[in-house]
């Protein structure tokens, strides 16, 4: 039983990598158990421990994040999901890695494909946010699906207006999450949710142009420059497509 070092409100200030509170690595264990979040108190189980007993459950982990998407895309009129992504990920909401990229993806494939002119309503946006929101954080590991890539077969089964009986589409969708899972786990572990989310957007942009449901800006096929590499303390470097140094 790990003891709970308690802060007080100074201390309590946020990490962007490793524990939010603290900044200690946190252990990934294989099996998880109940823990309380030190803001809400709400339990939850999880897997992912800090050495000094801080736990926050994903619905507080990634709130800033998700406040964040949905100011940012009210007044974007980027076309170029991989921009608007790192908009997103370049403010101070966004964590190094959390749940919050679940929803990150498909909010801007969507988004994107509305400023280019495709019949996609706000509240889809929404229900695609609300949908990836339910992703656990972890379940790289935990569920051998990275959330990134299935956020993005929440964008596709949304775009498609998919549901559990409907016959065109399903197994399409399917098909094309599995085919950005294989684009997301092509370069191995650890996990890295800045690569994810770059690998499971391209794929998306790749799948769309290739069925001709839409045409992106070419610049949203280049290989994006990391920014983020320093503060990732699992950075694979040179074996990473988007290690700058990689694209140089």
């Amino acid at each position: 039983m790990i003891e709970l070092k308690v802060q007080t409100t100074e201390e309590q200030i946020k990490h962007s990598e490793g524990c939010l509170i603290c900044g200690r690595e946190l252990i990934y264990a294989e099996t998880g158990n109940m823990q309380k979040c030190i803001y809400c108190g709400k339990d939850q189980h999880s897997n992912i421990i800090c050495p000094d007993g801080h736990f926050i459950c994903d619905k507080c982990h990634r709130a800033n994040g998700t406040r964040m998407i949905e100011v940012i895309l009210e007044k974007t009129t980027l076309t170029n999901p991989i921009e608007l992504a790192r908009e997103i990920m370049g403010t101070p909401a966004f964590h190094m890695h959390g749940p919050e990229h679940h929803q990150l993806v498909p909010a801007t494939l969507l988004v994107t494909l509305r400023n280019l002119g495709i019949a996609i309503e706000t509240a889809q946006i929404e229900d695609a946010i609300v949908r990836s929101g339910q992703l656990p954080g972890g379940i790289c590991g935990s569920w051998g699906s990275c959330g990134a890539a299935l956020g993005a077969g929440i964008g596709l089964s949304v775009l498609r207006h998919l549901t559990s009986l409907k016959k065109e589409g399903w197994g399409e969708t399917n098909r094309d999450t599995g085919e950005i899972l294989q684009r997301v786990g092509a370069y191995g572990g650890p996990r890295c949710c800045k690569r994810s989310t770059y690998s499971a957007l391209l794929a998306a942009i790749d799948i769309l142009e290739r069925e001709e449901l839409a045409k992106f800006p070419q610049e949203a096929h280049a290989t994006p420059k990391c920014k983020d590499f320093w503060r990732n303390k699992q950075c694979l470097k040179l074996e990473c497509p988007y290690y700058p140094q990689k694209n140089k």
